[in-house]
């Protein structure tokens, strides 16, 4: 019983709520986000990946975004502000690629843009708005279908494959006025 209560407090005491600041803390490699613990730039696979919440701020001090890091990657839904803490975008990242829903404003507050991404690349349907607030323009991205992907080789050494016709628009439309 006491190693349990051993072991739940150092699993617990180690992990911490409190976001930390990747540019003072961390440090980037491919995308992956490190810490500092145990580094020695002799040695390559001795640093630590960073799993928390995380931020980046501006050289000014302003905080630029915010969200979590898994295994060193962005992870989940990320937020982003101007340097007048207005808020630039809201999107998910899955592994340190942009995945999922984005929404992005103007310094105003409307929207500018919303759509999804895949793998780090736009997927489905985006609409784009102007500073007043009205659709400008709404453009479709190839969507990666069980039938296409039934045609895609086998994934390599554990890395699933990108579907080459990814981020490719399909059509374009601007709205009538």
């Amino acid at each position: 019983m006491k190693r349990l209560l051993v072991f739940y407090f150092l699993f617990f005491s180690s992990c911490s709520d409190e976001p930390v600041d990747m540019g003072m803390v961390l440090y980037e490699r491919s995308g992956q986000h490190l810490t500092g613990d145990n580094f020695s730039p002799y040695f390559f696979f001795n640093q630590k990946v960073y799993n928390g919440p995380a931020f980046n701020k501006y050289r000014s001090g302003e905080k630029k975004e915010q969200g979590m890091l898994k295994n060193g990657f962005k992870t989940g839904t990320w937020s982003s502000w101007n340097k007048d803490g207005k808020k630039r975008f809201t999107g998910d990242y899955l592994e340190g690629k942009a995945s999922g829903g984005w929404i992005g404003y103007y310094p105003n507050g409307k929207k500018k843009y919303e759509g999804k991404y895949k793998s780090g690349l736009q997927t489905g349907k985006w609409i784009y708005y102007s500073e007043k607030g009205l659709k400008e323009l709404e453009e479709s991205y190839f969507i990666c279908t069980d039938k296409c992907q039934d045609n895609h080789p086998p994934d390599r050494r554990g890395t699933p494959y990108i579907c080459k016709s990814l981020g490719k628009i399909i059509k374009s439309k601007e709205p009538t006025i």
